[in-house]
């Protein structure tokens, strides 16, 4: 039997989602990273060795003799998750970061706890997964070099294979049982029984401290929501995989796992859980989300002057970003323009969008970057009052007026569009 090709951006989501959670909760720590982790913390090495003498468990951090050599532990750790983050050079970094969260969690196993193991099982899936491929700067990469070698328009497919087919189903199965298990075990309590579960976590002092007045005031919440949890904990692992019951059990697992970020403080394994069950969205549903998101934004077409080289490879760049498609291109120098004049042209880049006057140079960009999701890091270059005023818009006019003598142009002496 052939398995069908799966598109990996469920999975991209999942490695998006997880690398941030990794992220904030190393890189939050701040002088606590030394007293937990670091050589001289308050659990040495020797007593984290005897509650786990297996010859598996091991750690980088065994090894590291002084706080300087923790901190650098930290900060390769740390830029490396931020790589799987962005998606840059995926296909080895994700090891990186597996080895270095193991190393985290095996150095103290007395604080480990559930958000360890979800984020250690997500990070084993995607080292076998064949992420990195779409929303990712290796993606961007990749259609950078194919639109400097086959022009601007030029596209290559997302990916989709049969092996991410199994990735997203062992990720999809992993999250069931750690849905049903949970509910299980709930069963096995007697406050779970009584309905009172829920107010008995809402008032431990390890928590959070919560807003108890109106569950106190109308303690039938309590037992409502208590049932709740167990009945939708349990049906998740059987629901979840039907057509039409799906977006309803993913949504009260979100809504469960928000609640519980919200009221027990538990935000890390709260997100954990939720960049677990992005593995649950269908590919279908992304494609729905990006049509409505195309008709919202309207159409935007970029006229640029394809004799600039510089132009060219910067077009290149920025609209590798572009992963929606979103943006049509025109080289106004092989397809005039009805809209906008040669002599126009010749000044700056235009962007041409319906109901509206064409757009030119920076404000063209200004209008794109806030359209197109891949673009958006760019936001804040573009709409900080301050800087786009002072730097953005005076220093796109000064690449404009000498892109000349900033890169060599096809056509000598050209003074075309930036």
């Amino acid at each position: 039997m052939t398995l069908p090709a799966l598109s990996t951006r469920p999975l991209e989501w999942v490695r998006i989602a997880t690398a941030a959670v990794l992220l904030c909760v190393y890189g939050l720590l701040g002088a606590d990273y030394l007293l937990l982790y670091g050589p001289e913390g308050w659990l040495d090495v020797e007593t984290a060795r005897a509650m786990d003498p297996s010859p598996w468990v091991q750690s980088l951090l065994f090894h590291v003799q002084t706080d300087t050599q923790a901190w650098a532990f930290l900060a390769v750790f740390l830029l490396a998750d931020l790589a799987l983050l962005v998606g840059w050079r995926t296909a080895w970094v994700k090891w990186l970061v597996l080895l270095g969260q193991v190393s985290l969690v095996h150095r103290n196993p007395a604080i480990q706890y559930g958000v360890d193991n979800i984020l250690s099982s997500l990070l084993v899936l995607l080292c076998l997964a064949p992420v990195g491929r779409d929303w990712s700067l290796d993606r961007v990469r990749e259609l950078r070099r194919l639109k400097l070698a086959q022009g601007l328009a030029a596209w290559s497919p997302a990916s989709a294979s049969p092996w991410a087919t199994v990735v997203t189903g062992l990720v999809q199965l992993q999250m069931a049982v750690f849905f049903f298990w949970s509910g299980a075990e709930k069963l096995r309590g007697d406050t779970w029984w009584e309905g009172i579960a829920l107010w008995r976590a809402l008032v431990n002092h390890e928590f959070t401290p919560a807003t108890l007045s109106l569950f106190a005031h109308q303690f039938w919440l309590v037992n409502v929501l208590t049932y709740a949890t167990i009945g939708l904990e349990l049906a998740f692992a059987f629901l979840v995989w039907g057509r039409r019951t799906r977006p309803w059990l993913l949504g009260g697992a979100v809504a469960l796992h928000l609640g519980i970020a919200v009221f027990m403080g538990l935000w890390a394994f709260s997100a954990a859980m939720i960049a677990g069950h992005l593995a649950f969205v269908r590919p279908e549903w992304l494609d729905r989300l990006a049509a409505w998101w195309r008709m919202r934004t309207g159409d935007i077409e970029m006229i640029y002057d394809g004799n600039c080289r510089f132009c060219v490879r910067s077009m290149a760049w920025f609209l590798a970003f572009d992963f929606g498609r979103q943006v049509s291109v025109r080289d106004f120098r092989r397809d005039p323009s009805p809209v906008v004049s040669d002599e126009e042209m010749e000044r700056a880049l235009h962007a041409v969008v319906p109901g509206r006057a064409p757009l030119p140079g920076f404000d063209a960009y200004r209008y794109t970057v806030a359209r197109v999701p891949g673009l958006w890091w760019m936001v804040p270059l573009f709409y900080v009052p301050l800087f786009s005023r002072l730097v953005g818009r005076p220093l796109y006019l000064w690449i404009a007026r000498n892109r000349g003598t900033i890169a060599t142009c096809a056509v000598p002496g050209d003074k075309g569009s930036a």
